[in-house]
Parts: C-alpha cells; sequence; structure tokens
C-alpha cells in the first residue's frame, strides 16, 4: 500500500507540472522580452534509487488455525452402574427407588385390567348383554384411570429426575473442561450424540474411562469450588 500511495502522488505532480509549462506562452507585446534567467545546471548527483519490493509474500487473510488435540466421549455410560459415575448412578437409583410404589400401583392397576378384560372374553357366549356392558364400562373406566396415572407419574418421574441429576452433570461438564485443559485437549466430540456419524480409527483417543475414574475420585463438587487459572 506504501509503494501504491507513492506513484499516484508522484503522477500527480508530473501532471500539475505539465500543466503550468503549457500555460507559459509568449505575449503579443512589441516590448522585447527580458532575457530570462539562467537556470543553474543540473546537479549530478544521482537520484535517489527507490528500494526493491520485499519478497515477503502479502498477507491473504486466512487465519492461521492452531493445531488441535481431539479426544472422544461417550456420555450415554455415565449412568451406568458398572463402570459409570458414582454419584450420577446414585442419585437416579434414589429417584427410582422414590418411584417405585407408583410402579408398583400401575402394575396392580394393569393386572386387574387385562384380567377383567379376559373374563368379559371369556363371558360373551354365557352373560347377558347388560352384564358385559357393565363389566365392558368398568374396563374402560380402569384404562382411564391407569392411562391418566402413568401419564402424570412419567411427568413427576421425569422433573424429578431432572432436579436429581441437573447439578451433577454441571459439575461433571466443568470438570471435563478442567480434565481436557490439563491434558491439552482442545477438541472433546461425545459418541453418544455423534452414532454412525462418527468413524474412530484409534481408540486411543476415547477418555471415557479415564475421565470415570478421574470424576470419582474427586470429592462433589471440586470442579466448582476449584480456583481457576
Amino acid at each position: 500500500m506504501k509503494l501504491i500511495r507513492y506513484t499516484a502522488t508522484a503522477a500527480a505532480f508530473a501532471a500539475l507540472t505539465a500543466f503550468t509549462v503549457n500555460a507559459q506562452q509568449p505575449g503579443a507585446a512589441t516590448t522585447p522580452a527580458r532575457p530570462a534567467p539562467t537556470r543553474p545546471a543540473a546537479s549530478s548527483t544521482p537520484a535517489p534509487t527507490r528500494p526493491a519490493a520485499s519478497s515477503t509474500p502479502a498477507p491473504t487473510g486466512t487465519a492461521v488455525i492452531a493445531e488441535s488435540k481431539i479426544a472422544i466421549i461417550n456420555t450415554a455410560t455415565f449412568g451406568a452402574p458398572q463402570g459409570g459415575i458414582a454419584r450420577l448412578v446414585t442419585a437416579m437409583a434414589g429417584v427410582n427407588r422414590e418411584f417405585e410404589p407408583r410402579r408398583t400401583e400401575l402394575r396392580t392397576i394393569q393386572t386387574n385390567y387385562e384380567k377383567l378384560v379376559e373374563d368379559i372374553n371369556k363371558q360373551k357366549e354365557l352373560s347377558t348383554p347388560q352384564a358385559l356392558q357393565q363389566k365392558a364400562d368398568q374396563a374402560e373406566s380402569m384404562k382411564r384411570e391407569m392411562e391418566r396415572k402413568q401419564q402424570d407419574a412419567q411427568l413427576a418421574f421425569d422433573k424429578r429426575m431432572r432436579d436429581a441429576v441437573a447439578p451433577i452433570y454441571q459439575d461433571i461438564g466443568s470438570s471435563l473442561e478442567a480434565y481436557a485443559k490439563e491434558r491439552g485437549i482442545n477438541v472433546i466430540l461425545d459418541a453418544a450424540k455423534l452414532g454412525e456419524a462418527m468413524f474412530i480409527v484409534n481408540d486411543g483417543i476415547d477418555i471415557t474411562a479415564a475421565f470415570v475414574a478421574f470424576y470419582n475420585q474427586r470429592p462433589a463438587g471440586a470442579a466448582s469450588t476449584a480456583t481457576p487459572r
């Protein structure tokens, strides 16, 4: 850019000089013109040479990408009773125990409903239409009750499970970030989410087992209480 600006300035100066010379035409007066003053001879000092253009290539605007260390992890195994994250497994088991009475109630309703439907089918040829209709109405009422309780139980279970595991997953995320930084890992891919889109050539980049062992050895909340670097 410096060379371009210098060339443009020189061209503008040359155009201005040419315009001035062309404007100096001789006048029409008869008075002899005064002799023009003698100009000093041009200096023999050689004109300064321009510095050669730098051979360094101009920047192309492409950002320099740092070398990245990539690892993979399978978060689907975090809740596994064997080889999973202990805090997460314990929390999930606690919620499951909490909702066991509801499961028992729903199983009982399901069993009674199936038994009633079976009785209706067996008595089609023996019972009166009125008796069959009464049992059919009873079965329909039982079915609606079962579906309603199933939906209510599922919604309550999902909310309770989210409340129980959300702080643990948050701590897991912070710990995973600290784990990666300590080992110079720049990118972690979750195999549980990528599935078949991931083609692993070297199993050595799988840090699942190592991270689970690392996390299980830390005290609860260690990631959130650690002093940031």
